[in-house]
């Protein structure tokens, strides 16, 4: 008789294999490792800038790559490199002491008060924390840096050359080719460091979709030798593996990575995610817990997930716990007798799936509490400091045009549903890595129309007309719909046994298969639900962004990458007897080329995605250019393009075209102020001044560019009432008088606004 093991504990989620799978599964995570590096570290360094003036004098007709050794600043980074951010980069030693580290606390995310009207309410001190003091600030840090950028980037070139795919790695300073040893070109700037610190963080991520796509399928099978546990062992290998390289390698990911003011999103999920595990000790829960609160608002949306999946692996953990229980039962209390043969078959039957269920769930329950406890201690201190709700002032139509449209009266709630599926929909198959309109960094009034009702439109007298746009959600619904019928009936159908004791043993084995499957298809749909803040239920400012994909797809990786590597070994149920004799995940040369040969195939396009979408990141004319071409009706693209040739980027200088693409924005919506301040500098430099005047005017009615319009407004006339010409001191009162006249009607406005307001709290209280 066997003795029976004194182990108490889960057994492991994978047995010990030989030392040659070993070293292949060494090499595996290595070059994963490596991959999820290079795959932004290359562009990061070396990237076409045809913003660069020096770069593209040498390179005008190729455009070909050359190292970046002085990034600038793209979009939001601006704020996060400004020195007047003092959350990020503190005032001088001698008034330092002013303006204290903690200041990130009571202020937003780009260095405002959180009380203040002009705050976004966007509150996340760790990542502002993170900015202030990961920067390298000795020149130690920066030539480290430099240097680790360079080799791997260099690395990342030469492999790209070897395969075929041409770069030029000459460097471009000051108009002038350089070599590598120059100093300044190891002196890395401090906004490299950020986005090398952004990289690290991503990279940590995808060891850690590698962590959880383990436990949460980890092998089940009783006893380490036999056939069908190499067999999930092998499965869950090709789980892991497959999972970590379609996240390291997802197109949705570049604008959280390679912009450094999206890190927020990286680093809450960093936090959120590290708590999966059972096994982490309880304090950690709640101070990493509280972490991925603190870096970004969107943390709490990832709960849900968070706590379905920490439910998924301890059920699947009891499941493993009680076979090898009942295993070792079976083995000790084996005898001769029939009967006693008999008792002991019924004796080893597993427990029922409900009672794993409450045993798993009782097991977290502390962690269920002390998670919710900081969910809502997190949102009473955000609703006692007024930080929960954006001012609607400050969420405006060029940037998610489809919020206030209920207010206004202009849409019905059928509306929203409609027009807010659509957009949640693209969202989702962002997380599939499928991208239906195009990458771009700004989807806003007018990359994506409304969708008109009636669904159906009459065309003409005979015919009629739906927007086909919306077979996208119906798709997903009826996707959806199939998987929550797939989690409870299963691919296969129940099988009748004669056998009692066997059909009693089938039936518990099928129902533990529905409950995994269950609490399979909850999580992943947790995970699409961190999708809720652009379901158009909550006042956001953003319309469609990658950004907020991120979080999902830590989820549809590790489900893609399950149903892949069910693909990939789905042959192993037609080996032979053999099998059961070769070492544990070993694999035949065959299988490794075929299965090479379909990953290969499947992420190259993702890799090329990716790399690409990076290095237009690097780049404000690439950037911009890339938006347009996917949303040539965006009002804010196209007058973030029209800068351009306007003056920002000097080699570039064409006012006519500068002019066109203000002309395409108005045109697209009249109401969008912001036009008149870019075509005042626009006529300036043309020097019409009658026109720069005018303009001038509206820029200053207008509220978002009211302050720049301001200083240019007073310095002007400073200028031009100097000389005593009685034709410009005309023109002058007259504007004045139109300024004044506004103002009056703005604050008749106000005051009626507020006694309407004054007028219904009295009617509540």
């Amino acid at each position: 008789m066997k003795q029976r093991s004194s182990s108490s504990t889960a057994p492991p989620l994978h047995s010990n294999s030989n030392s040659s799978s070993s070293k292949w599964l060494l090499l595996i995570s290595i070059l994963i490792y490596l991959l999820s590096i290079a795959i932004y570290i290359h562009p990061l360094t070396l990237s076409p800038t045809p913003a660069n003036n020096a770069s593209t004098n040498q390179n005008k007709s190729s455009q070909k790559w050359t190292l970046i050794t002085n990034p600038k600043p793209q979009l939001d980074e601006a704020h996060i490199m400004t020195p007047d951010n003092h959350d990020i980069h503190p005032p001088s030693s001698t008034t330092a002491e002013q303006h204290q580290w903690m200041e990130a606390w009571r202020n937003d995310y780009w260095g405002r008060p959180l009380h203040g009207e002009s705050s976004h309410k966007s509150w996340r001190p760790i990542s502002v924390w993170s900015f202030r003091f990961l920067k390298g600030q000795t020149t130690l840090c920066r030539i480290i840096f430099g240097l680790l950028g360079r080799v791997i980037g260099s690395l990342v070139e030469g492999v790209l050359k070897f395969v075929g795919i041409k770069c030029d790695s000459t460097i471009i300073m000051n108009g002038r080719q350089s070599i590598f040893q120059r100093e300044e070109l190891v002196l890395t700037s401090e906004l490299f460091i950020h986005r090398f610190v952004n990289v690290l963080i991503h990279v940590a991520l995808v060891q850690l979709v590698g962590v959880v796509a383990q436990l949460l399928f980890a092998t089940t099978a009783a006893g380490e030798n036999t056939t069908n546990n190499q067999r999930q062992q092998r499965l869950q290998r090709y789980t892991q593996y497959v999972a970590q390289i379609l996240f390291a390698l997802h197109p949705t990911h570049v604008e959280a990575v390679a912009n450094v003011a999206n890190r927020p999103h990286l680093l809450a999920l960093l936090f959120n995610v590290t708590i999966v595990d059972p096994n982490i000790p309880f304090l950690a829960v709640g101070v990493l817990g509280a972490a991925g609160l603190l870096s970004a608002e969107t943390g709490i949306f990832q709960y849900p997930a968070i706590v379905l999946m920490m439910t998924a692996i301890q059920y699947r953990r009891e499941l493993a716990l009680s076979m090898e229980e009942g295993e070792n039962v079976q083995e000790d209390e084996l005898s001769p007798s029939q009967e006693e043969n008999a008792e002991s078959e019924e004796q080893s039957s597993p427990p029922s799936s409900l009672s794993l269920l409450l045993k798993a769930f009782f097991t977290l329950l502390p962690r269920y509490i002390l998670l919710v406890m900081t969910s809502v201690s997190y949102l009473l201190y955000r609703y006692t400091n007024g930080s929960l709700n954006i001012p609607d002032g400050l969420i405006r139509p060029a940037e998610n045009p489809f919020y206030n449209k209920i207010d206004n009266g202009e849409w019905t709630y059928q509306h929203r549903i409609i027009n807010y599926s659509y957009v949640l929909s693209l969202h989702i198959m962002k997380s599939f890595g499928v991208e239906i309109i195009g990458f771009s960094h700004e989807y806003g009034f007018d990359c994506i129309p409304e969708i008109k009702l009636p669904i159906l439109q009459q065309t003409s007298s005979t015919s009629w007309a739906m927007d086909l746009r919306l077979l996208l959600p119906l798709s997903l619904v009826v996707f959806f719909v199939g998987l929550v019928a797939w989690a409870w009936y299963g691919w296969n159908g129940r099988h009748h046994v004669n056998d009692a004791s066997e059909s009693k043993k089938q039936l518990a084995t099928q129902q533990h298969d529905r409950v995994q499957r269950l609490l399979l298809l909850l999580t992943f749909f947790a995970w699409l639900a961190t999708l809720f803040p652009i379901a158009g239920f909550l006042k956001v400012g953003t319309f469609v962004a990658d950004r907020l994909v991120v979080a999902s797809t830590f989820g549809t990786c590790i489900f893609a990458g399950r149903l892949i590597a069910l693909l990939l070994t789905i042959d192993d149920g037609d080996d032979s007897s053999d099998d059961e004799h070769r070492p544990t995940l070993a694999i035949r040369p065959k299988t490794i080329i075929k299965h090479t040969i379909l990953l290969y195939l499947l992420t190259n396009h993702l890799a090329k995605q990716t790399h690409n979408r990076s290095s237009e990141w690097m780049d404000e004319f690439s950037l911009m250019t890339s938006s347009l071409k996917s949303c040539p009706r965006s009002i804010k693209s196209n007058l973030e393009a029209s800068k351009l040739y306007s003056g920002l980027v000097p080699q570039m200088f064409d006012l006519d075209k500068a002019l066109a693409l203000i002309g395409n924005a108005q045109s697209i919506d009249p109401t969008y102020c912001d036009v008149h301040m870019q075509y005042a500098h626009v006529y300036f430099q043309q020097e019409k001044l009658i026109p720069f005047e005018k303009e001038l005017v509206e820029a200053l009615l207008c509220p978002f560019t009211m302050g720049q319009a301001m200083t240019n407004w007073n310095r002007y006339w400073q200028v031009m009432l100097s000389g005593g010409d009685s034709v410009a001191n005309g023109r002058y009162t007259k504007y004045m008088q139109r300024l004044q006249g506004e103002i009056k009607k703005a604050e008749k406005a106000d005051a009626m606004k507020a006694k309407k307001d004054s007028g219904r709290d009295e009617i509540l209280y």
